[in-house]
């Protein structure tokens, strides 16, 4: 309780010395406190920091692992690459570059008609 009653003292001296008065309070322990609140602070980002670079190395291994057993498997490769959703894209492809050539005829016929 009486520390509690020396922060408000330390905030009200800290007001008045904003306001140019001077005080005789001694707030070391509240200056103290903020530089442990700061120094906790900066840690626990480092740690964050530290925790995330892990996490991503980690997951690149992973990653680098998964690829590396797919590239010997011959069978899950040709899957991959000839399977529905590849063939339903070089269909949709090939709509759209017939859609893209009648586009141009029937532009081509409009332009000719008119001379």
């Amino acid at each position: 309780r009486a520390a509690l009653g020396r922060c408000y003292d330390c905030r009200r001296g800290y007001w008045m010395y904003q306001q140019g008065m001077e005080t005789e309070l001694e707030c070391g322990d509240i200056v103290l406190f903020w530089r442990i609140q700061q120094m906790l602070r900066v840690t626990a980002n480092a740690l964050r920091q530290q925790v995330m670079n892990r996490e991503a190395r980690r997951l690149e291994k992973e990653i680098k692992e998964v690829l590396e057993e797919m590239s010997s498997d011959q069978e899950a490769k040709s899957r991959l690459l000839t399977g529905r959703r590849v063939q339903l894209a070089e269909e949709l492809k090939r709509v759209r570059q017939i859609q893209e050539k009648l586009e141009e005829f029937i532009k081509a016929l409009n332009t000719g008609g008119h001379e």
